[in-house]
Order: C-alpha cells, then sequence, then structure tokens
C-alpha cells in the first residue's frame, strides 16, 4: 500500500488527539456588507451580546457621518443580539440614520452574509484547519474578510 495514503488514516484503536481551548471559548464576528460597493465592515469580539452589537452598530454609524452617508438601512437575522429590547431601544434613538428591517424566521438565503462571506471563513479558514490560539484564528479570519474587500474594490457612493 502507498505509505501517503497509509498515513492519513488513523490506525484501529487509536484516535488523534486533537487539542481544543478546553471551554468553548470562540471568536464571533459581526459583519455588515454595505451596498453597493459589497465592501465588508466587520467588528470581532469574544462575546456576542447586546453590548457587542450596540458597539458595533456605534461604528457603523460613525463610519457613516465619515463618509456622509444620510441614513444606513440594516438588514438583520434573529440573532437574539439583534431582537433584545437593549438593541430596538439603541436603534430607535439612532433611528435618524438607523432604519432596520428583520429577516423572517430561518431564512437564511435571504441572509448575504450567512450564505456568502459566513461560508467562505468556514471553508477557508476553519474547514480542516486547526489554530493552536484564538489569535491565530483571528488573524486568519482577518485576513479572508480583507482579501473578500480587496477583491470588491467598487467605490462607495457619497
Amino acid at each position: 500500500m502507498n505509505p501517503v495514503l497509509k498515513s492519513r488514516w488513523m490506525r484501529k484503536r487509536e484516535q488523534t488527539h486533537v487539542r481544543t481551548p478546553g471551554k468553548n471559548r470562540r471568536i464571533n464576528v459581526f459583519i455588515t456588507l454595505l451596498w453597493p460597493s459589497r465592501r465588508l465592515r466587520y467588528n470581532m469580539y469574544r462575546r456576542r451580546r447586546v453590548t457587542e452589537f450596540k458597539r458595533h452598530l456605534q461604528r457603523l454609524i460613525g463610519y457613516a457621518k465619515r463618509k456622509r452617508y444620510r441614513r444606513l438601512i440594516l438588514i438583520t437575522d434573529n440573532a437574539k443580539a439583534h431582537q433584545c429590547t437593549e438593541a430596538r431601544r439603541y436603534i430607535e434613538e439612532n433611528s435618524t440614520i438607523l432604519k432596520v428591517f428583520h429577516l423572517p424566521s430561518y431564512a437564511p438565503q435571504l441572509n448575504e452574509v450567512e450564505g456568502r462571506i459566513n461560508r467562505r471563513i468556514k471553508h477557508e479558514v476553519c474547514a480542516n484547519h486547526q489554530h493552536k490560539t484564538l489569535d491565530s484564528l483571528e488573524k486568519a479570519i482577518r485576513t479572508c474578510l480583507r482579501t473578500y474587500n480587496n477583491r470588491h474594490k467598487l467605490t462607495d457612493t457619497t
């Protein structure tokens, strides 16, 4: 048998040890796809709560003001952080610039970020890759998202 092929499989009654961080530690990425430029604005956090969602929205609003956008129309899925009372209150306070539409439940095919960008991250960064630290995973995600942005270099319309 070819030794290269043989080395890909585990021997009987032996299991390869895969190192994990232990606790369920992860990196959460809030991604916004801008239209029509198709560029991404994203923020990474260690948690996925309404606090981080509000911080992401604050940064989006700051970006919109720098680019002199009059209004941001935000289409969100039904994640808990997007739906809770505190998030709705924050969106109401910033209703002069933010207009939010919520996608229907169980409709990932309507969410372009979920369909294209998250799938790309999972395929290029996570599948069949083992990152020893969360920092190396974060760096790989940033590289993947920057590559996406470099491929979509349409200029923002002001």
